[in-house]
């Protein structure tokens, strides 16, 4: 269903591949009929998105009986599909200089990332201590979006080294709900650190990706991947679909610049967050120099 190679480059402060009408109208249009259909979800999230999240009882009975969706899911849940989209992004942005740090294990398909409430302390024991061969697997759902959806800037989990977006249908630009890229203000030669929620006065606007009907993006999850996704308005009932994915470590990613390395820091709290909710920073360790 999906070529990779139909993706194209976007020139950005981190790697973004884009590409539109990569899905054909017909099965975007089949897709969003099986999420019609089922019509049951497991949560609720950023005050207006509802998910059926990869893990679940409710995503494996959704998987039974809707035939695109699982056509789609199994192509995106391969070792084969994965290593596609690693060699599209080596191929592609060596002039940015970014470079995760790992050899993988393997691509377990069974596999999700852990949505439990936590403290920093537990987090921190749940990811363990050594980077080294870690596993990957792939962190999907499928989205529906009703008014009131927004997301800040931000850049995702520290385990996480791609994610995309799929958009199931149109959205007219007056009704919000673009994906949005943002760099920071100053760009020094060495930045000591990355805030996963930056500052709004730290940051610019650099560009917008409007849901459109078989649309895909793809970004690697870099130290300055900010992005984040407009006030959403549901005009006469129009929701907006999506398909949700990452490609995902047991471990956080390290990640290298030019000559510089960049490991995560968990911020410390007694307050017990779910996993993504985590102010999970990367700093500067060292310099390969």
């Amino acid at each position: 269903m999906i070529n990779i190679n139909s993706l194209k480059k976007i020139k950005n402060k981190f790697p973004i591949i884009f590409g539109k009408n990569i899905i054909s109208s017909k099965d975007c249009q089949s897709l969003i009929q099986e999420i019609k259909n089922y019509d049951s979800f497991d949560d609720l999230i950023h005050g207006g998105r509802n998910r059926i999240n990869k893990g679940s009882k409710n995503f494996k009975n959704y998987l039974k009986n809707s035939k695109l969706s699982n056509k789609l899911y199994k192509q995106l849940n391969s070792k084969f599909f994965y290593d596609q989209v690693e060699k599209k992004f080596k191929d592609n942005f060596q002039k940015l200089k970014w470079s995760s740090n790992f050899k993988s294990n393997k691509f377990l398909k069974t596999k999700f990332t852990n949505k439990k409430f936590m403290n920093s302390k537990e987090l921190s024991k749940m990811l363990g201590k050594t980077y080294h061969k870690p596993d990957i697997n792939l962190d999907f759902d499928f989205s529906v979006s009703k008014g009131g959806y927004k997301l800040r800037p931000h850049r995702d989990d520290i385990t996480r080294v791609y994610n995309f977006l799929i958009y199931l249908n149109d959205i007219p630009k007056k009704n919000g709900g673009s994906l949005t890229t943002f760099e920071l203000k100053t760009q020094k030669k060495i930045q000591k650190d990355f805030k996963r929620f930056p500052n709004m006065r730290h940051i610019k606007k650099v560009k917008e990706f409007r849901p459109s009907r078989g649309s895909i993006i793809f970004f690697q999850s870099t130290p300055n991947s900010y992005h984040g996704v407009s006030l959403f308005k549901e005009v006469k009932k129009r929701k907006r679909f999506f398909i949700y994915g990452s490609y995902t470590l047991s471990k956080p990613v390290i990640w290298k610049h030019k000559n510089l390395i960049y490991y995560p820091k968990i911020k410390k709290t007694s307050k017990r967050l779910l996993t993504h909710n985590h102010e999970t920073n990367y700093v500067l360790k060292r310099s390969l120099s």
